[in-house]
């Protein structure tokens, strides 16, 4: 019941945010416009054109745009897309339920109530639900791909490798990023699984993996057999190297971000494929001659992810896609406050002798997408989970030591 009024309120506030804030937050020009053409061109019976042009569109992973295609279906899309943004109101109150749900099953009731309150009014989290962008979608997948995992540690079984499967792939068809997920998380789990033979922790990596392609095969056939160039779940490759491996993002105030103007010079191509090759090329030549200034580049890049980098710069650049700047402000001082506490947490796990290594894995991800193409702070979507129940588990843990030092001092 505790955990449903959480829910709940989680559900209100982020609503109240929507019709309040951010459906009015519709003058900018961001990637969220792709996805509400492309569930408005897939509730016509449209399998992603792209937008206003001709030929196959596949520049993000396709499943936030399938997620907002019924509610699309029924009400089209309006100034402001408020039945679009209030959908990802829905699915933002889903990650606070399994949130709770991941945090009970490791630590306890009331880490689970804690962690889901934290993650009911944490900004980080409800921020991206009055957008329509990954990042929602990210976070819940993500969660459920962690209790699959902690499924699939305390039951070894093909049923569980199966479920931690096709959470890597529904991930993958997110954000095209998570394909790591597979060889950090998924195959890892299914070797570390104790009390069962070897052959047999390799036949739970075989499913796994086989429920990978079952989730994203479809996805990747279709993007195979449709552009010139290969192709496997995203055309966004070119474009985020060339727009981060450019003199505007090796040098300046933009270092370790990404240019909109670098991604454009190249010819362009009426097949996306095409195109992106282009410019991945045009980015590793760029690449090939600065080599020197490649490691500064990507150490801006990893702070701008972690907020250790031009961290107030990084809340006006939010506001570029979607983000009111006083809500991005809230986040980052909250984001600070967690980390203390996400430490502490990590210590009380320990203790408990919970396997951390599933919740840091977001981590390594995020990470080596950032270093690989550019920093943003709304990449970091995939570990808000993992941070709001160590910050949690650590809030539990210092609630409990406070409490028996008062009571042995009341003795």
């Amino acid at each position: 019941m505790g955990l449903g009024l959480i829910v709940a309120g989680a559900l209100v506030l982020r609503m109240i945010y929507v019709l309040v804030v951010t459906r009015h937050e519709d003058t900018k020009l961001y990637d969220s416009l792709w996805y509400e053409v492309q569930g408005f061109t897939l509730s016509r019976g449209h399998f992603f054109p792209v937008p206003f042009g001709h030929g196959p569109d596949a520049a993000h992973p396709p499943l936030t745009a399938i997620a907002i295609t019924p509610v699309t279906y029924l009400f089209g899309l309006h100034p402001g897309e408020t039945p679009q943004r209030l959908t990802m109101a829905v699915l933002g109150a889903l990650v606070v339920l399994c949130v709770g749900l991941l945090g009970r099953s490791l630590a306890g009731p009331r880490v689970g109530l804690v962690a889901a309150a934290v993650a009911a009014l944490y900004p980080n989290m409800w921020i991206p639900n009055g957008i329509v962008m990954s990042e929602t979608l990210t976070m819940l997948v993500i969660a459920l791909v962690l209790i699959a995992t902690y499924r699939l540690l305390r039951a070894p079984g093909w049923a569980n490798a199966a479920l931690l499967g096709l959470g890597c792939g529904a991930e993958m068809l997110v954000r095209a990023e998570a394909v790591l997920l597979v060889p950090f998380l998924l195959v890892p789990a299914a070797l570390a699984c104790k009390g069962v033979r070897w052959s047999s922790r390799l036949g739970l990596v075989a499913v796994g993996v086989l429920a990978v392609g079952l989730s994203a095969g479809p996805w990747v056939g279709r993007n195979l057999v449709s552009f010139r160039d290969t192709t496997i779940l995203s055309t966004e490759v070119g474009p985020v190297l060339l727009g981060a491996n450019c003199p505007q993002t090796y040098y300046g105030p933009s270092l370790g971000g990404w240019s909109l103007d670098c991604s454009l010079k190249v010819r362009p191509a009426h097949d996306q494929s095409v195109e992106s090759t282009r410019q991945f090329d045009a980015a590793k030549t760029y690449i090939a001659h600065h080599l020197g200034r490649l490691p500064v580049a990507v150490m801006a890049r990893v702070g701008r992810l972690w907020d250790l980098y031009e961290p107030l710069q990084m809340v006006h650049v939010d506001v570029n896609e979607g983000r009111p700047v006083p809500a991005s402000f809230a986040g980052l001082f909250a984001y600070y406050a967690l980390l203390p506490a996400a430490v502490l947490g990590i210590v009380a796990m320990r203790r408990r002798r919970v396997p951390l290594w599933p919740l840091l894995v977001p981590a390594v991800v995020v990470t080596l997408s950032s270093a690989i193409g550019f920093g943003q702070v709304r990449f970091r979507a995939e570990f808000e989970v993992s941070l709001v129940l160590l910050a949690a588990t650590g809030f539990v843990a210092a609630w409990r030591w406070s409490t028996r030092r008062l009571s042995r001092a009341v003795r």
